[in-house]
C-alpha cells in the first residue's frame, strides 16, 4: 500500500471503530510479542473506551509474557458464538491460514466483518477492511497510529506498555533495520504514556531460566552446522535435547537471533520436526538475500529479512539438501 492509500484505510478503520460497539479479537498461530502485544493492548485499549471486546488465543502463550497477559481472553470459541459478534479484529496475520480461531473454523464460515491491521508484506488482504503497512515497524506501532484517529480516546499505561512491547519485539530492541526514525517517535510517545519500558527489557532480555540458557549453550556446542563457505548458519533441534532440559519450544522466540549473530553467516535456519516434514525458521542480515522468498516456497511467508515454512513429507537428509540449495542459489542471486 501507499502512504496514501494506509492513510485512507486507517481512517476507515477508525470510523468503522467508532461506529461499532462489539469485537472479538484474533491474531497468528503461535503469537510472539507482536502479535501478543498488539492483541491483548488493543483489547484494554477498546475495554477502556467503552467498547465490548474479547480476543481469542487458541493456545497457551510463551511464558516471559505472561506477566504483562493479565486480561481475561478466550481459549476457545464455536462457529455461532463467533458469528454473534458484530465484527472481527483481525491482528499481525497475514494469511487466513494462519489465523489462530481454534476448532477448525474458517472465516468464511462466520459471514462477521474482517477489520484486517498488519506488517507483512505478504499479506493476502482478506478482510473487509485491510489496513496493511510493510514499512511499518510492528502491528502494535500500526495500532498506536490508529489510536491517534479516535478522538478523545485515551491510551493507558498498561496499553502502552503492550504496544510497546509489540515494537520493542518486532525491532528486536530496536536492533533490526525495520526501525525507522518515527518507529523511535512512536516509542517516545508510548514512554511519556507511562509504558513500563524496565519491565519489559528486563522480562524480554534478561530474565531467562537457567535451563533455557544450557538448553542453547548445548545446541550450539552441539548441533550448529556451517554451509555455503560458512555463509549459512543451521541448527536441527533434536527432540531429545528439548526432553532433557524439560524447554517448551514457544518459550525460544530469541533462539534464532543468536544464531543470526554469528559474523560470517548471512542467512540462518532454525529446523525442528513437525508432523509433516520440517519447521523451519529463517533469517538474513541483508536485504539481498531475501528468506522470505524462500519461506514463500516452502508453504509459508513473513518478511523479506524474517520468515519461516515447513518442507513437507521428506526425510531429514533430503529437507537439509532442499534448505541449503535454496539458500545457496539466494545468496548466489544476492551477491
Amino acid at each position: 500500500m501507499t502512504t496514501e492509500k494506509i492513510e485512507k484505510s486507517l481512517a476507515r478503520a477508525a470510523e468503522f471503530i467508532l461506529r461499532h460497539d462489539d469485537y472479538l479479537l484474533v491474531t497468528h498461530e503461535r503469537p510472539d510479542g507482536d502479535a501478543i502485544g498488539s492483541i491483548f493492548g488493543f483489547l484494554n485499549f477498546l475495554h477502556e473506551n467503552g467498547k465490548r471486546a474479547e480476543a481469542v488465543i487458541p493456545e497457551p502463550l510463551p511464558e516471559k509474557y505472561l506477566p504483562f497477559v493479565n486480561s481475561n481472553y478466550r481459549t476457545g470459541i464455536t462457529r455461532l458464538e463467533f458469528a454473534s459478534y458484530q465484527s472481527c479484529l483481525v491482528l499481525d496475520s497475514p494469511n487466513p491460514a494462519r489465523a489462530a480461531i481454534g476448532g477448525g473454523l474458517k472465516f468464511e464460515q462466520v459471514g462477521i466483518p474482517l477489520i484486517l491491521l498488519d506488517h507483512h508484506p505478504d499479506n493476502q488482504c482478506y478482510g473487509s477492511i485491510n489496513v496493511v503497512a510493510p514499512k511499518v515497524s510492528a502491528t502494535a506501532e500500526l495500532l498506536f497510529m490508529l489510536s491517534k484517529l479516535l478522538p478523545g480516546w485515551k491510551v493507558s499505561p498498561r496499553t502502552a506498555t503492550l504496544w510497546l512491547m509489540g515494537i520493542i519485539m518486532d525491532t528486536g530492541g530496536f536492533r533490526f533495520d525495520n526501525t525507522s526514525p518515527q518507529t523511535l517517535r512512536y516509542a517516545a510517545e508510548l514512554l511519556e504514556l507511562k509504558a513500563d519500558h524496565h519491565r519489559l527489557m528486563l522480562e524480554m532480555f534478561f530474565s531467562k531460566p537457567l535451563e533455557l540458557q544450557q538448553f542453547e549453550s548445548e545446541l550450539f556446542t552441539s548441533h550448529l552446522h556451517m554451509d555455503c563457505g560458512r555463509r549459512f548458519a543451521w541448527i536441527y533441534v533434536p527432540d531429545e535435547l528439548i526432553r532433557k532440559y524439560n524447554i517448551d519450544m514457544r518459550n525460544t522466540e530469541g533462539l534464532i537471533e543468536i544464531l543470526r549473530s554469528i559474523k560470517s553467516a548471512d542467512v540462518v535456519a532454525l529446523l525442528q520436526r513437525c508432523d509433516d516434514g520440517y519447521k523451519v525458521s529463517l533469517r538474513s542480515k541483508d536485504p539481498r538475500f531475501s528468506v522470505g522468498q524462500i519461506a514463500r516456497q516452502l508453504n509459508g511467508g513473513g518478511h523479506e529479512l524474517a520468515a519461516g515454512g515447513k518442507i513437507k513429507n521428506v526425510n531429514f537428509d533430503a529437507a537439509i539438501n532442499i534448505l541449503t540449495g535454496m539458500v545457496r542459489q539466494t545468496l548466489n542471486q544476492g551477491s
